[in-house]
Formats: structure tokens, C-alpha cells, sequence
């Protein structure tokens, strides 16, 4: 993979043998940096829960939350996939999106136009300061560092594009409403039934039985349709060295001329498509559910988690690692992974050991492979806990030993085919 920072840092980096240290600096220095967007449709079925909904879903936790200001696309018309995808590439272009990303890596400062290297070093776990970029030639170490940093942080920056349609299964409109209605109904009967012990609240909880299956049905026919659009941002040797020699200063170096070529720039900063994925959510459960925001936030956010594992499944850019947590006494192997990332009884994953070389450089070296066991695997999904799900209480999934030995906190586990 190409490489290519060019600034000096005088830099040390956090490589502790201390197994507690190990896992916080694996962890947030192999996050990638995922910014979304949905894509909603205006006269179509719970147009405006959806908008609501969607403000409010949080960036996955194993990701870097890289959102810019820009959340919603709002698309008219039909369209098919190639022609979705093109009016996707359209937007991110005619709104700088790539630009943008990068402006925020650096931290833009709007008003003189000067970067910091703070968002970098705070998400590398570098324990750096930044010098004068024109000593960056002068130190072998400090460059190797920030190349690194490129090719692990930089170059691992996405753009999500959630296109969200609501399925509507019922022949009327008013089939739509029923699910919401059966829903505030259960919540008026419940709410009935704790504030009153007299006889009248054996009638209300006489009455959710009766309405049980009823309302089981219709809230499992609330779904949407979901299709994610994945694109990269661009970040090689070239560009960073153009951005770098160009445009790059410092608050110490206000730069009028950099300033003002960088935002006459519309070239250099690109997005890459990498792929899409579509399904529909599944089955919505019942229980846990007290009001009608929490079915819109949960089938959206589950049915977005699910798009991101299935697009990690397929394309090896944006698969993620996540740190080994700790060795039982037992020896089973316990990671804060779970169902939500896609963890079943029939996965693998390697175990990586992450070395740093005399010049800073970072290398992977397989040590072994582990798999699930069965039982225990974590059930981390959204709501999960409030439904009573099966293994929602456990807080990890625990790994069994395949081939390999020496395992220790810190090391990084990837899924494997």
C-alpha cells in the first residue's frame, strides 16, 4: 500500500509490554473512520419517523466517528442501482465531501485556514510533537511514523450511504397506523397496571394477553428496505506529499497563498466506491419496546449493523480488528465482539501480534487462529438487553484455541474465511 506523509514529528510510540496498555493502544489505533449518511425518499410510507429516527443513530462502536455536518440526502424519483450509485458519487463530489474528511483529519481552522496533526496523534496513540515541516526530510523515524499513520488511519476513512425505503405489507394505510397504535396501547394498558393493584389492573393485563398476538404481528411488520453504499477516501503517496508541500501550515505559519490553493483545489481529495449491499430488517421483537421511537431506532439501527457486517464479509478494505481482552483462567479467550459483528458459531479468526521496527514502521504477524464457543456468544445488539435475548448479559464473546500459543491481551483478532 502506498505511503507518504511528509512532516517531521518527534515521536515516541506507545508500544508498553504492560498487557493492560496493550489492548487501549490496539484498539484505537486500528479503528477506521466511518462517516454517514442516509439517503430518504419524501412521500413514501414513515417518511418523517424515518428523518427523525436517522438524526439520531449513533456512528457503530468500533468505528471512528468521522461525521461531518452533512447527514441527510434527500433523493425524488426511482432510480435503479447504477444510477442510484451515480447520483450518490454526484453528491459526495458537488459537496467536497472528500475535501471535507481530510479538512477534519487536520483539524481546518475555518477562519485562517491552519491544520494541527491533533486528531492524527490522539487516534494513532502517539505520543508526538509536531515540528517544523521542514525538518520532516531530517528524521527517518518521524516520517516512517507519519507514513504509517497515513496508511492506517487516513487511507482507512469511509463514507456510508444508508438508501432507506419502508416496506409497506399492508393493503392500506391504515394498516401502517395499527402498528404504532397497538404499541401506545400497550404502554397505556402497562402503565395502567403498575399504578393500579385494585381488580381493574387484572383487567388490564388480561387485556395485553388478549392483544398479544395481535400486536406481535404488526410490529413485526414494520420493515425497511436498506441498501449501503460504500465508498473510501483516497490518500497515497502523491497526495499527501502535494497536500503537505502546498497546502499544509501550521498556526505558527499562516500562509495566505497555501490558503488560498487549497480551497481552489476540486481535484486532488477523491472518494472510491467500493461496493453496496442490500437486505431487508428482519423481524422486529416485541419485548423491551415502550414507545414508538424505539421501533424506528431499533429495526434502523440494527438493520444499518447488519449492512456494515455483511459489507465487511465482502470486501477486505473495511474488515475491522478488535483487540483479545483478556485469558480466563480456563483459557478461553474473552473480545467485546459479538453478535453485532457478526460473530456465529462457525466463524475464525487469526490472532495477530502488531510489531514496531527500529524505524516506527508497523507489521502484523499471524500467531494463531481461535473460534467461538458455542453458548457463549455475546448478543451486543441493539436493545438487546431490553428484549431478554440470549446471551445479552454476557458483556464478550469467549474464544476457543484452534492452532497457536503465547496469546496476551492487546493482540489483534480479524475474521477470517
Amino acid at each position: 500500500m502506498a505511503r507518504g506523509l511528509f512532516l517531521f514529528i518527534a515521536i515516541m510510540m506507545t508500544c508498553s509490554l504492560e498487557a493492560d496498555n496493550r489492548s487501549k493502544v490496539v484498539e484505537d489505533y486500528n479503528r477506521s473512520s466511518l462517516y454517514t449518511i442516509s439517503m430518504l425518499h419524501p412521500g413514501t410510507g414513515m417518511y418523517d419517523q424515518i428523518y427523525e429516527t436517522m438524526l439520531n443513530v449513533s456512528v457503530p462502536e468500533r468505528f471512528n466517528d468521522h461525521n461531518l455536518s452533512l447527514r441527510l440526502i434527500v433523493s425524488q424519483g426511482k432510480a435503479d442501482d447504477q444510477e442510484r450509485v451515480k447520483q450518490v458519487e454526484d453528491f459526495l463530489k458537488c459537496n467536497k465531501v472528500a475535501k471535507r474528511l481530510v479538512s477534519k483529519w487536520f483539524n481546518r481552522d475555518k477562519k485562517d485556514g491552519a491544520f494541527d496533526m491533533q486528531l492524527v496523534k490522539d487516534r494513532g496513540n502517539y505520543n508526538a510533537t509536531i515540528e517544523d515541516v521542514n525538518l520532516a526530510m531530517q528524521s527517518i523515524r518521524g516520517k516512517a511514523i507519519l507514513e504509517d499513520a497515513g496508511e492506517q488511519l487516513i487511507n482507512n476513512t469511509f463514507v456510508l450511504v444508508n438508501d432507506i425505503t419502508y416496506v409497506d405489507k399492508h393493503s392500506k394505510a391504515d394498516g401502517v397506523k395499527s402498528v404504532f397504535q397497538a404499541i401506545s396501547l400497550v404502554g397505556n394498558i402497562m402503565s395502567a397496571a403498575q399504578g393500579n393493584k385494585t381488580s381493574g389492573s387484572g383487567s388490564s393485563l388480561q387485556g395485553v394477553g388478549q392483544l398479544g398476538d395481535a400486536i406481535t404481528s404488526l410490529v413485526a411488520g414494520f420493515t425497511v428496505r436498506m441498501k449501503s453504499h460504500l465508498f473510501q477516501l483516497v490518500w497515497n503517496d502523491s497526495i499527501a506529499g502535494t497536500f503537505y508541500s502546498q497546502y499544509y501550515y501550521d498556526k505558527n505559519t499562516i500562509d495566505q497563498d497555501k490558503k488560498r490553493a487549497y480551497l481552489r483545489d476540486n481535484k486532488l481529495f477523491q472518494l472510491k466506491y467500493v461496493g453496496s449491499y442490500e437486505a431487508t430488517s428482519s423481524k422486529t421483537v416485541l419485548h423491551g419496546l415502550k414507545n414508538n421511537g424505539d421501533v424506528f431506532m431499533k429495526v434502523l439501527t440494527r438493520a444499518i449493523d447488519e449492512n456494515i457486517v455483511q459489507l465487511r464479509k465482502k470486501f477486505e478494505i473495511f474488515k475491522i480488528t478488535a483487540p483479545l481482552y483478556e485469558i480466563a483462567s480456563d483459557g478461553m479467550i474473552h473480545i467485546h465482539i459479538g453478535l453485532k459483528e457478526g460473530v456465529s458459531s462457525s466463524s475464525k479468526y487469526e490472532v495477530l501480534e502488531r510489531l514496531v521496527d527500529d524505524e516506527g514502521r508497523i507489521t502484523y504477524h499471524r500467531k494463531g487462529v481461535i473460534r467461538p464457543v458455542k453458548g457463549k456468544i455475546w448478543d451486543n445488539r441493539f436493545m438487546a438487553t431490553e428484549e431478554g435475548a440470549d446471551g445479552a448479559n454476557l458483556n464478550f464473546t469467549s474464544f476457543e484455541v484452534v492452532s497457536g500459543k503465547d496469546f496476551y491481551p492487546g493482540m489483534l483478532v480479524r475474521e477470517i474465511k
